[in-house]
């Protein structure tokens, strides 16, 4: 058995660069259309014009101590695997600026001392400096709270002058790009008459550790320059130079650093800046708020020294999640501010390089990365099928395997695009298993790459969309709560039974075939083990909360005799994140079995049962549907899907795969008529199915009966409980009615579980994505619940209007922001300077 190690445990940089971008489908080389230029920003005098009089003194000190610096040195060197290197620390800050209080009526033209920094009037608008001092740090970046700017602009310079702004979106809070040097400035902006209504919180500050100004020279020998490269050795290495970007990002109490590369789509007539990287690095959509990328940072030619980044340049700030597993580690975004000029964007193939007949061995690949946050480094891998290190948790087919021929990647260099000859994507790093994996220069370790064909079919949507079904993606963020309901507008030319079928987005009826676990993620495979002779038995489950799985009763009770006792815990082990019942994923074990009180072993009456788990697992989980839904989602004739595990053959030897039936639900007294003996009470679903020609047998006891939520997702309408046995696929299934027991599985677990929800509402967690026929009409209306405020809206709307009316020309993402509307009283004073 191997060991890991993740190339995500790495350390901190010196400051980015410019470039980047290229391919696609089996799609080439693109270069980025030009940029629209930015709007003008006002230059570090203009702002010292406006205020008129710098503070004399910070209002604020904060420090990256030594101890700090160990601490980041300690944590990298101990970080379990999955965890990128630390390159910066979180330090409070907590500045309150409220212009409120301020007379403006009675001031004049000159400066005032206000709120540890100064004010001046000028020309029918406000302006407002404040100092801050930071030591020991790299660059600094910082976090405003409780933001309302009121129609102003926030800006931040350094004392050479680079201006960083303007910040003027509807965000509370939000982090700044990386700012060098340790005298900064925080500048605000805004029209007299609305003063009143600004207010916000220098909160905290990121300090990133000077350390990272050696890292070059620490990096292992065998990292080679990539600017020492040419394309006589790699033909794409030039474009790919100006794909491949740095990325540091906030999360918690610190920042890390990965490496991504920009992706093209098929669509030419569009440039969305799509980034892939890997879901150890970027997994959680607030995360993603806070990237920031950086690129072109290589050598200015080989053998120049490691040099930090220079001020200016080119990076973008903030990216939108789209799409991320743990399964294959990969997560694809899209940049919220589009790449430099020049840039190129990766190509890809959906061509599997993990066939079983190992094919694709010999094949070599390539890499640009930024191990430790140094300049790009080059590396070339072959792949190998032998070098599967036999980790479950990396199963072959998902994840790539080869071994380093020239080059290196070290910490940092996690989710950078590995690539065929021509530029073509087919995976992004994981890191590396063996017997010596902190040796990065020892030639018998493997090379893990997440395998781009293994989840095209998740990201394909994006990259090669399909005009009749674009992806709109809502997140949702902010200090407060809401929702957004979506509406095709009447007018609208695509307000047809293909549109109105994307809004409500049924499951689609494919037949009793395999089916990607994406798909139905919260899909679990129970294995269950006793001392009894035959006492071996798998059931299904979901996870319907990181730390609950849903399944039947029956699935947990041993029927031997006539007692119907409850199993141990001891006896289940759970696997989520994987086709395959028996291999990938993840494997946790059971904490504690909940059998529903009324359960009747002998009706099968309540039969449902509740799993707590030891440990978390990382799926996105499925809402039961609630009684007050479920008259609209969940009514005899309602489509549903049906997930399970399905005997199939591969390569001569039989797995078992995760699989699909499409169902129907349909009257309780079709399974009356069916099995007369039985007694089908008000806690129970009947279902048919909805293909004849199935030719599957799915073993499915306690899997979920899954409806669309209408809002672009699913819902869980039932459990599956018994009857339709396969010697006879014809007949009705029957399951355990999930709306009548929610308020049981809420007391048991202590989560919400029925918040209501409306129809056509998109609120399926952070990141709710609808698909709807190109050149349609959609409006969003946003709803803010009580003690919120709608505060606006970013990307594809903009403004704070609660309504935003979207033409679907491409795929879109928006994202609404709700914040509280508790504002604390703050009182300040202000005198002449």
């Amino acid at each position: 058995m191997g060991k890991i190690r993740l190339s995500g445990k790495l350390i901190p940089l010196v400051l980015l660069a410019t470039s980047g971008a290229v391919s696609a489908l089996d799609v080439m080389p693109q270069m980025q259309a030009a940029v629209p230029a930015a709007p003008a920003q006002a230059t570090s005098r203009q702002l010292n014009h406006m205020v008129g009089q710098l503070p004399a003194s910070a209002a604020a000190a904060v420090e990256l101590t030594e101890e700090d610096q160990a601490k980041i040195a300690e944590d990298n060197r101990t970080a379990a695997s999955g965890t990128p290197l630390k390159i910066g620390l979180v330090k409070e800050v907590g500045i309150d600026v409220d212009l409120q209080p301020l007379d403006v009526p009675a001031m004049t033209e000159q400066t005032y001392s206000f709120a540890g920094g100064t004010v001046r009037r000028s020309g029918g608008r406000l302006a407002l400096a404040i100092n801050l001092h930071t030591t020991q740090a790299l660059g600094t970046r910082l976090r405003f709270d409780n933001v309302r700017l009121a129609g102003g602009n926030l800006y931040v310079t350094n004392e050479a002058g680079t201006v960083f702004g303007p910040y003027s979106g509807p965000m509370e809070s939000f982090w700044s790009a990386t700012i060098p040097g340790e005298e900064l400035t925080v500048y605000v902006d805004v029209a007299e008459e609305v003063s009143d209504n600004v207010n916000f919180t220098i909160g905290a500050a990121l300090l990133f550790d000077r350390g990272a100004l050696h890292l070059c020279a620490d990096n292992a020998p065998c990292v080679e320059d990539a600017s020492c490269h040419t394309a006589a050795e790699w033909p794409a290495i030039d474009n790919a130079r100006k794909a491949v970007a740095h990325i540091n990002f906030v999360q918690g109490s610190a920042s890390y650093l990965c490496s991504g590369g920009l992706l093209t789509d098929t669509d030419p007539d569009t440039s969305i800046p799509y980034f892939l990287t890997a879901n150890h690095c970027i997994d959680d959509p607030e995360v993603a708020r806070t990237v920031e990328a950086w690129f072109d940072y290589k050598t200015p030619f080989c053998g120049a020294p490691c040099h930090p980044i220079q001020p200016g340049t080119a990076s973008t700030l903030g990216a939108t999640l789209l799409n991320n597993s743990a399964v294959d580690d990969h997560s694809l975004l899209a940049l919220d501010e589009p790449p430099p000029e020049g840039s190129w964007y990766l190509g890809w193939t959906d061509t599997s390089m993990t066939e079983p007949s190992g094919s694709a061995d010999g094949t070599m690949l390539f890499r640009l990365s930024h191990p430790r946050g140094s300049p790009q480094a080059f590396s070339a891998q072959r792949i190998e099928r032998s070098a599967d290190c036999g980790i479950d948790s990396l199963p072959y087919g998902r994840f790539i395997f080869s071994r380093d021929v020239m080059g290196a990647t070290e910490g940092g260099s996690s989710g950078s695009p590995v690539m065929l000859s021509d530029g073509r994507v087919v995976g992004q790093l994981f890191g590396a298993c063996g017997y010596f994996p902190e040796d990065v220069c020892d030639r018998t370790n493997s090379v893990v790459d997440g395998a781009f064909a293994s989840y095209f079919n998740d990201i394909a949507k994006w990259l090669s969309p399909n005009p009749e079904q674009l992806p709109v993606t809502v997140q949702k963020f902010g200090t407060g709560e809401g929702r957004i309901v979506s509406s095709l507008n009447a007018e609208s030319d695509s307000a047809s039974p293909t549109a109105e079928a994307a809004i409500s987005a049924q499951p689609r009826l494919l037949g009793s075939t395999p089916v990607e676990q994406s798909e139905w993620p919260w899909q679990a495979a129970l294995k269950i083990d006793t001392w009894r002779i035959n006492g071996q038995w798998s059931c299904g489950g979901s996870v319907i909360a990181p730390n609950w799985i849903l399944t039947a009763a029956h699935c947990i009770v041993d029927n031997i005799d006539d007692r119907h006792m409850t199993i141990a815990p001891a006896n289940i082990l759970v696997r989520t994140g994987s086709t395959q019942f028996d291999f990938g994923g993840q494997m946790v074990k059971v904490k504690r079995i909940v059998k529903h009180p009324e359960f009747d072993p002998l009706t099968f009456n309540h039969d449902i049962a509740l799993l707590e788990l030891k440990e978390p697992v990382y799926v996105e989980p499925v809402r039961p549907v609630t009684w007050n839904r479920e008259a609209a989602l969940a009514c005899p004739g309602t489509a549903g899907a049906v997930t399970g595990w399905t005997p199939t053959e591969l390569c001569g030897l039989t797995e078992t795969l995760l699989s699909k039936v499409d169902v129907s639900i349909t009257n309780p007294d079709t399974c009356r008529r069916a099995y007369p003996d039985a007694d089908i009470t008000n806690y129970m679903l009947c279902s048919t199915l909805a293909a004849e020609d199935d030719e599957l047998c799915q073993a499915d006891d306690g899997s979920p009966l899954v409806v669309g939520n209408g809002r672009g997702g699913f819902v869980q309408a039932g459990v599956v409980s018994w009857g339709n046995g396969c010697d006879s696929p014809d007949s009705p299934t029957v399951y355990t009615r999930v709306a009548t027991h929610v308020e049981w599985m809420e007391s048991v677990t202590g989560d919400d579980l029925s918040s209501e929800l409306g129809n056509g509402v998109i609120d399926c967690g952070s990141n709710c994505i609808s698909q709807f026929p190109k050149d349609s009409v959609i409006t969003l209306t946003a709803e803010a619940t009580p003690g919120s405020a709608f505060a606006g809206w970013e990307g594809a709307c903009t403004g704070e209007e609660g309504t935003c009316e979207l033409t679907i020309t491409q795929a879109l993402n928006v994202k609404a922001i709700f914040n509280s509307t508790q504002i604390s009283a703050k009182s300040c004073s202000f005198r002449a300077q």
